[in-house]
């Protein structure tokens, strides 16, 4: 029974009595406020009142949650209490705030895609890897590491409004803007420890990584999509008649996030992320247009035009760079490293096949199943060649660490994974390109960059550390939204 269906004088008395509880709730409010003026010093109180003011509105818009998430996930995912991280409170506060959404709402909404079919099925993998494990901790650390992308992928179809989804790209690339601003300061002010030290001057860029390959590596993730909207912003501001300040604005702030990211892989000096953008960028620049794909294979062409003038003709550059070029067979695993003798030079190259070949052992201990997920470490003491004592916590290869820890049965599952992903990320490019969704085109072909670069570093390291997996989570998290009912603010595309 309504208010309305009340008599009149019951209405009256009923409005009288509510406008009387809220006029003394605000005077409580006011009262408590002004003593807290009084009392409490400036900064707790400031911090009490933005904390409060903060969880209201998180209340009311429970979805800026995963932009919060987007923008400090590097930095986040590095702060721990033991085995528990910033990062999984932020992700149990988004559970709580989607319980309580839809407890408010009356339904608790939520969207599966085919492609959480096939991580589920490696997660099964994962599971049954678990009987071998030696080490069940280290192994449900693991299994809950990809159960949470997919907790990722599930919460952000039920909670993100596809208008708003813009918010959720820019939190991700000022995200890694700010890890290539802060590498970038380190790589001039020689921040770091001395066998970092590059051209005799700087110092390799690790942002809050600690280390230049994940820092390179998560760059290395966010750099393609930077690159497929600048290209999208400045072409959609050459078709328009008139331009508003807001385009130009994102334009700027499209191009500046690619240049700055750009930058500061450069400043990793991670070979790894060096061959992971050199494959993902031209693969978002070939598949745009064909005007795109010559252009693009121009600057591929230029790339291994100066790969090769490192290569014969070292006096032409920095004596460091051409290192780095000369090295690339090595690297790649294309020489005899191991009958080498190991010199400051071929260090690196030689500890990360040696960690291959540990991986292959493993793997011939338990072809099928592995020796189960997260146990490289706990295992690596018994397959380990002679010097090389430090486990490292990985292969520095995802598909041999993959197969050493969960077999054949475990690799396959995370190769059928993968490649759906690609398929979802090409389908989804393709249907917004036909539909007329330039943006939503634009952003779908930087996450096919952004599953490239992934692929393709991988063969040389782990990307999935340091809460990387949830950042690719997002960037799925993001095309799996259903299509938008109206466009970007500042985009020309129909919805």
């Amino acid at each position: 029974m309504t208010i309305e269906a009340w008599s009149p004088p019951a209405k009256d008395w009923v409005r009288r009595s509510l406008l009387h509880r809220q006029t003394m709730a605000a005077l409580a409010g006011l009262a408590g406020l002004a003593w807290a003026l009084a009392t409490v010093p400036w900064v707790p109180l400031l911090a009490a009142l933005g904390g409060v003011a903060s969880l209201i509105l998180l209340l009311r818009r429970p979805w800026l949650i995963w932009p919060v998430i987007g923008a400090v996930l590097p930095v986040s995912s590095g702060l721990k209490q033991g085995p528990v991280s910033v990062t999984d409170l932020l992700l149990a506060a988004a559970i709580a705030l989607w319980f309580v959404d839809g407890a408010r709402r009356g339904s608790l909404r939520l969207a599966p895609s085919p492609w959480l079919g096939w991580l589920a099925l490696y997660i099964g993998a994962l599971y049954l890897s678990m009987l071998q494990a030696a080490d069940l901790g280290e192994a449900a650390v693991e299994v809950i590491k990809w159960t949470q992308l997919a907790l990722v992928v599930v919460l952000v179809q039920a909670m993100m409004p596809p208008a708003h989804r813009q918010w959720l790209v820019a939190a991700l690339l000022v995200a890694g803007m700010g890890q290539a601003l802060l590498g970038l300061y380190q790589f001039v002010y020689r921040i770091g420890p001395d066998w970092f030290i590059v051209l005799g001057r700087f110092m390799r860029a690790s942002g809050s990584f600690a280390q230049p390959n994940p820092f390179g590596g998560y760059l290395g993730l966010t750099l393609p999509v930077a690159v497929s909207l600048a290209l999208w912003a400045w072409r959609d501001l050459v078709r328009r008649p008139w331009v508003g300040p807001g385009a130009l604005l994102w334009a700027g702030f499209y191009t500046v996030a690619a240049l700055l990211m750009g930058a500061g892989l450069i400043a990793s000096w991670s070979r790894g992320a060096w061959v992971g953008a050199t494959v993902a960028i031209p693969v978002v620049l070939f598949v745009r247009s064909r005007r795109a794909a010559v252009l693009g294979l121009a600057l591929l062409l230029f790339a291994i035009g100066a790969t090769l003038v490192g290569a014969f003709s070292p006096r032409l550059l920095p004596s460091a760079l051409t290192e780095r070029v000369r090295d690339l067979p090595t690297f790649l695993g294309l020489t005899d490293v191991l009958s080498q003798p190991v010199t400051d030079e071929n260090f690196a190259v030689v500890e990360r096949v040696a960690h291959w070949v540990a991986a292959l052992r493993m793997w011939e201990m338990a072809p099928w199943l592995g020796v189960g997920p997260g146990n490289y470490s706990v295992v690596y003491p018994q397959v380990r060649l002679p010097l090389w004592e430090e486990p490292l916590g990985h292969a520095h290869n995802i598909y041999l660490h993959v197969l050493g820890e969960n077999g054949l049965i475990g690799l396959a599952a995370f190769l059928a994974l993968w490649v759906a992903a690609f398929g979802w990320a090409l389908a989804r490019w393709g249907h917004a390109a036909q539909h007329g969704q330039t943006w939503s085109a634009a952003l779908a072909l930087g996450v096919v960059g952004v599953l490239t670069h992934l692929t393709v570093h991988n063969l040389f390291d782990n990307l999935f550390v340091q809460g990387m997996h949830l950042q690719i989570a997002l960037w799925l998290a993001i095309l799996h939204l259903p299509r938008c009912q109206s466009a970007p603010i500042w985009s020309t595309e129909e919805g």
